[in-house]
């Protein structure tokens, strides 16, 4: 059985770890010939879209994209002179499910996501976008572990 990895979708959310991420990805992508797509979603939790009086500058969502886009170009050059085909998306919601919108709207044949490998109360209380990611994913999840959390 050959598996084939056209595409490769890569959440990035610019720590120190998303490196280790990307890397793994770009190796990846070379063993395969794959196509990577650099992915960060950009989200600003409920508690401050509610809070009263709260006041957003008119061009805020369009400074957060432009750096965003700023930030996955630093990822892109280097995997670009690897000789890798790469794509880099920046979206608005909540991060695991526009992971898994953009894996099928893509046809992502595999995801590389990092996870920070909180345990106990701190992942109760946090979550983990990338256990999300992996529960609903519609394609294979490759987990990357931060040693370091």
């Amino acid at each position: 059985m050959t598996i084939q990895v056209r595409l490769i979708l890569v959440p990035v959310d610019f720590s120190e770890h998303a490196t280790s991420v990307v890397e793994w990805a770009a190796h990846l992508a070379e063993e395969h010939e794959s196509t990577i797509a650099l992915l960060h979603v950009y989200h600003l939790p409920v508690e401050f879209q509610q809070v009263e009086g709260a006041y957003l500058p008119e061009d805020f969502w369009n400074s957060v994209k432009d750096e965003a886009k700023q930030q996955l170009a630093r990822y892109s050059e280097d995997m670009r002179r690897r000789g890798l085909e790469v794509e880099e998306i920046a979206r608005e919601g909540y991060p695991a499910t526009v992971i898994e919108e953009e894996a099928e709207r893509l046809g992502a044949d595999l995801i590389v996501i990092g996870s920070r490998g909180r345990s106990g109360l701190k992942h109760l209380l946090l979550g983990s976008i990338a256990e999300r990611v992996v529960q609903k994913a519609p394609c294979p999840v490759l987990t990357v572990k931060n040693l370091n959390p």
